[in-house]
């Protein structure tokens, strides 16, 4: 991972949810391809921008585009 991430420097991070589906790509490098078995958990909601807890850090976010699928 640490040759993808540009530290220091903006990074791409690209998220597609399809239903149960869900993608993730870093600097065009896919870290997740996951397929949600459980029907209960919503499909609809609020979203949310976070980081993991971890030692103190900061992130920044810009042109973020949200594209109904």
């Amino acid at each position: 991972m640490e040759k993808v991430l540009k530290r220091d420097d903006w990074n791409e991070y690209r998220i597609r949810c399809q239903g149960p589906h869900i993608q993730l790509w870093i600097n065009g490098f896919q870290t997740v391809d996951y397929t949600e078995p459980d029907d209960k958990i919503e499909r609809r909601g609020i979203i949310g921008l976070q980081i993991h807890a971890g030692r103190p850090s900061e992130a920044r976010y810009k042109d973020i585009t949200i594209q109904e699928l």
